[in-house]
Parts: C-alpha cells; structure tokens; sequence
C-alpha cells in the first residue's frame, strides 16, 4: 500500500496567499507607497485645477467680486454689459468720479469694450514705493492681443487704466 500525498491547493487558498504576501510586501515598504499616493493625489488635484476644458478665463468677467478694483475695471472691459461698469466706477478713484458721471463712465465703457475676448489673464502686480499698485494684463481676443497696465492708488481703486 502506497500513500500519495496531495500538493494541490485550491484557489481560495493560492487567493490568500497572495493577498498576504502582498500586503507584507506594501507593509514593509510603507514610506514609499505613502509618498506615492501622496504625489499621486497632489498631481490629481493640480490637473483637476488647472485644466478646465474649454476656452473659460482665468479671471472670472462676471462680476470679478473675489478680485480687486484692477479685476473689476478689466471685467468691465471685456464685458459689454452696464452692471459690470457701474462696478467699474464704484472702483474708481474720488477724483476721477468728480470729473466723470457714472452714466457717460457706462456709455464709454460699452464702446470701447473689446469685441470678442477669448482669454483675460492677469499676469502680474508691482507694488510701489508710494504705496500704489500696477497691475499687468494679457488680453486675447479674436486675432489680437494686447496688454493693460491698471494703476491703484494706496486705497486700491483704479487711477488710470492704460
């Protein structure tokens, strides 16, 4: 009488084992996989920001009310509309409001807004030593683009928009 010993196993079992074995293997190199997943979701999150599919603008035309007075006054640039001046001319400067009534500050604006704008950026602020601000803007439209400088005073509304 011969008695012959059985070496399989079923799948549940093979199932198991690799299980353990891999979760021994995430154990002991545990550091690296958090760092991984880590960079995985900071890398995610950076894409979901950054790429909105579409032609949106970085800076929100309607309304700019996050923003400040520089925001608000290049918001008005590129929409047509009298709601987006009228919140242009609150952020102008006292002096300029005295020389200028609101409603000729709307008419102005509707005429020289740019046709079409496909992409309004802010690009960049310098501070100056006089306490004021000028702020840099690119502008695509159709088939040009150009820039705006806007200046703010110490208390942050628009002097001059060039």
């Amino acid at each position: 009488m011969s008695t012959q010993l059985s070496t399989q196993r079923g799948a549940p079992y093979v199932l198991s084992r690799v299980a353990a074995r891999a979760g021994l293997g995430l154990w002991r190199h545990r550091v690296s996989v958090l760092i991984g997943a880590i960079v995985i979701v900071g890398l995610g999150t950076y894409v979901a920001t950054s790429f909105s599919g579409g032609s949106a603008m970085p800076l929100a035309i309607s309304g700019a009310s996050g923003g400040d007075c520089a925001d608000t006054a290049m918001a008005a640039i590129a929409d047509k509309s009298s709601d987006a001046a009228s919140r242009a001319y609150q952020c102008m400067d006292a002096s300029f409001q005295q020389r200028v009534p609101e409603q000729q500050f709307v008419r102005q604006m509707q005429q020289q807004a740019l046709p079409s704008v496909d992409k309004l950026q802010r690009v960049g602020d310098y501070h100056t030593a006089a306490g004021g601000t000028m702020v840099y803007y690119a502008v695509d439209g159709g088939e040009q683009s150009v820039g705006y400088i806007v200046y703010l005073g110490q208390d942050g509304k628009v002097l001059r928009i060039e």
